[in-house]
């Protein structure tokens, strides 16, 4: 008599299974691809508003085919671990298990947002940036996007990262940069003069100026966080940031790209001077406040200048050591003091 033992299922690789940085730098292009259609579909919702009335559109078609070349790659980096005998999220490589969040996410959101066209019609203005179908979306794609950028920072490498490190986190961050931009752009202050009219209005650009600094800030604290960011890093995410702003709401804009690639250069210079990091916190404080402050203290200045606004000194100058001051908060967010070890 003989007794058949059933077969041992195959061992689970050991180790963690991590994306090489050709492999993020092609996620990068995926997710490039998927902002690129955003931004498209955003210019002609402004272009033609109304006169939209289908969900089968050239921009949708390139916006959705962004992203199922972004899931295509993503779902091709899991078949290899799901090979190796990984199963569930343990098969995606290191960083990219909110990138499989976000496939069934932004997947949920084209479906519902073609039911949502079908049934409701398309959005005109702020609507179609709060409807509940494109916040699904764009949850869905930070998702995707930040896939490359989690991989970096948990990749072992020193704060001084390889190239192959540290450019696929600002490339990743920027992408995220880009769509939170561009869920912003009805409170986007850096494409209009503010204009001194009375306390209600004065009030809401004010909140507009903050706002945008925060949204700009944000990316570059956070990098800092874990990486020593090269020479270059934030005059291509302003500047690049800032056009692609300019060319879905003011085409033809060519002076604020221009103006915020010299503001990023003028980050990066700072960058190499303070060497902020969170072993220096005093240096990031002081780098955190000027890092809005290099960005609206040229901006409204030169709107006052050439008397593009009719804001008082006072005025414009307070708007940008606000945007200071809410820099060095953001920082202690993002960096915060040590807690004391309790009695």
């Amino acid at each position: 008599m003989t007794t058949t033992l059933p077969a041992a299922s195959a061992p689970v690789p050991e180790g963690t299974l991590r994306a090489t940085p050709a492999q993020n730098f092609a996620t990068i292009a995926f997710a490039w691809w998927l902002t690129t259609g955003i931004f498209v579909d955003g210019w002609a919702h402004n272009r033609f508003g109304e006169s939209l009335e289908t969900f089968f559109t050239p921009w949708h078609a390139l916006f959705y085919s962004g992203f199922l070349a972004v899931a295509a790659w993503t779902l091709w980096l899991a078949s290899r671990g799901w090979r190796a005998g990984r199963r569930g999220l343990a098969a995606f490589p290191e960083g990219y298990h909110l990138a499989a969040l976000g496939l069934p996410i932004f997947a949920l959101g084209g479906v519902g947002d073609l039911i949502w066209h079908t049934v409701f019609g398309i959005e005109v203005g702020i609507e179609a940036l709060l409807s509940p179908t494109h916040l699904l979306l764009f949850g869905g794609a930070a998702c995707l996007l930040a896939a490359p950028l989690v991989s970096a920072w948990r990749t072992p490498s020193p704060r001084v990262a390889p190239a192959g490190v540290v450019w696929p986190a600002v490339l990743s961050a920027t992408a995220l940069l880009g769509f939170v931009s561009f869920m912003n752009m009805y409170l986007w202050a850096l494409l209009q003069a503010p204009q001194g009219l009375g306390y209600v209005q004065t009030r809401g650009e004010l909140a507009s100026v903050l706002v945008t600094a925060l949204i700009l800030a944000a990316p570059v604290l956070l990098l800092l966080r874990r990486f020593q960011l090269p020479f270059g890093a934030v005059t291509l995410m302003y500047g690049l940031n800032t056009l692609m702003m300019a060319l879905m709401l003011v085409p033809g804009e060519w002076r604020v790209p221009l103006l915020l690639a010299a503001c990023g250069l003028l980050v990066d210079v700072l960058l190499l001077l303070l060497k902020p990091s969170p072993a220096q916190p005093w240096a990031l404080r002081v780098f955190a406040f000027l890092l809005p402050l290099a960005v609206w203290g040229p901006y409204l200045g030169g709107l006052a200048a050439l008397h593009l606004t009719n804001l008082s000194l006072e005025l414009w100058m307070g708007m940008a050591v606000m945007t200071g001051w809410g820099g060095v908060g953001l920082s202690a967010l993002v960096v915060p003091p040590p807690v004391p070890a309790e009695g």
